[in-house]
């Protein structure tokens, strides 16, 4: 069986040379194409057109919400419209990794539902991409969902574990989600892919091409006190209709103060640009981009064009804005790929070289992966990224944190770091396990 080397990618990513991309060996692309029935990536049409011009095998995937609307099939529909016109290469893949507090039974009812639809809309066979925790625990054997092969996650060196439904067998493994790769300058989810993933027929779908999507990359917003749906729809040029719709929100009165917000501004322009690696911040009262962009070493231009701000006067409290960093660290040709990348929390008596002897690697490793210029200035509640090619237990060996990204479960997060959703919910004193947010720091 050949084995594939591949990636995936989305609006994170930026503009992309896939002359690197082809030139660093990768062979399948799989790109985001939408989201429910509301987001179409707007980096679609640029991704497809670039991989295909260098002879990259494409697929493309559907982040899934589970829920009563939209549909399955609803959003299966939605999926196929946005890629009509363009040749796939590769199963088309439902990302599936939300449960929004539904049971197993159902969650894998709908996936089942959304999958058959997409089949029989686009004549293309479809394949499942989720986290090993997630097919463990949270989807139903019975409910058929097995019958169709799964594109597994999991962050290690070792492959992915037993899981219910698929067993051992797998059509790819997504093994991390912070790679390097020429051509792209932000962090990269890294896959291995196998026959299995490759369609017979690498037609186009049925239909007339789309025009570029008219919507922007994804922000969030931090909840205040006295927040109603309605002056955030406002502030961020969107609807309420919008906001309940990307968020799962049942009942538009009853939002709370905490709650971090997905937002898809509709009426902003398109800025096509370089991304590079970056960090986040959580807009605070008083603050202006002109001062953020100073304590960042940044400017304003290049907060205003990451972040897709029309007005650069107009920054919210609780606005999470992403902060540019110099650039992504490319790896040396000695290091292994299935490197682990954890997040660790600086602590009171932590110094660099102490941080780089714990997780058995150096200090000029870290400095470089965080743009640290100097190694004597790290401060108590400091976020770092660790790269290290330590053995997994190491990571479950130290009481370390980490800080939730878009896209994470308690379950992938328990997954990634070889612990349970049960001792994250414990150690974190989390009343709810459906209720994460982006930028919240756990303790692992």
């Amino acid at each position: 069986m050949s084995r594939l080397k591949g990636i995936d990618i989305s609006n994170w990513s930026g503009s992309i040379d896939f002359k690197g991309v082809k030139d660093s060996g990768v062979e399948i692309v799989y790109i985001q194409a939408t989201e429910g029935t509301f987001y179409t990536d707007p980096y679609l049409q640029e991704f497809y057109d670039g991989a295909k011009e260098y002879g990259l095998k494409v697929g493309f995937y559907h982040f899934f919400n589970p829920g009563s609307s939209p549909t399955p099939r609803e959003q299966a529909r939605y999926f196929v419209d946005a890629i009509s016109g363009m040749e796939v290469d590769c199963r088309l893949a439902i990302d599936l990794e939300q449960t929004r507090g539904l049971g197993k039974e159902e969650v894998s009812r709908q996936a089942v539902e959304f999958l058959r639809e997409v089949e029989e809309y686009s004549h293309k066979k479809v394949v499942v991409y989720t986290y090993t925790n997630f097919a463990q625990t949270e989807l139903d054997r019975e409910s058929g969902i097995g019958d169709y092969p799964v594109w597994i996650a999991q962050y290690s060196e070792n492959p992915p574990e037993y899981n219910p439904i698929w067993g051992n067998k797998y059509a790819g493994w997504q093994y991390s989600d912070s790679g390097y790769i020429d051509g792209i300058d932000a962090n990269v989810d890294l896959d291995t892919f196998y026959d299995e993933i490759l369609l017979e027929d690498s037609s186009k779908i049925h239909g007339e091409r789309k025009k570029e999507s008219n919507h922007n990359t994804v922000k969030y917003y931090t909840v205040q006190r006295g927040d109603t749906l309605t002056q955030i729809a406002k502030k961020f040029d969107t609807t309420v209709k919008e906001l309940e719709s990307i968020n799962g929100i049942s009942n538009p009165d009853q939002i709370y103060v905490g709650e971090v917000l997905k937002i898809y501004p509709s009426s902003r322009p398109i800025i096509s640009r370089k991304k590079s690696f970056y960090r986040t911040y959580v807009v605070q009262k008083g603050d202006t981009l002109t001062y953020i962009a100073s304590r960042f070493k940044t400017t304003v231009d290049e907060l205003v064009k990451l972040n897709d701000i029309s007005n650069e006067n107009l920054i919210y409290v609780g606005e999470i804005l992403k902060i540019p960093t110099i650039k992504g660290v490319k790896r040396t040709a000695s290091v292994s790929e299935h490197m682990h990348t954890l997040t660790y929390v600086v602590r009171e008596g932590d110094t660099l070289t102490s941080i780089a002897r714990r997780f058995h690697t150096t200090v000029n490793e870290i400095a470089k992966l965080n743009n640290i210029s100097d190694s004597n200035l790290i401060y108590i509640g400091q976020v770092l990224k660790i790269e290290t090619s330590a053995s997994s237990s190491l990571e479950r060996s130290f009481s370390g944190s980490y800080v939730v990204k878009y896209g994470d479960t308690l379950s992938s997060i328990a997954n990634r770091f070889h612990t349970t959703v049960n001792e994250l919910v414990k150690l974190n004193n989390i009343a709810n396990p459906d209720l994460i947010y982006v930028g919240e720091v756990l303790r692992i």
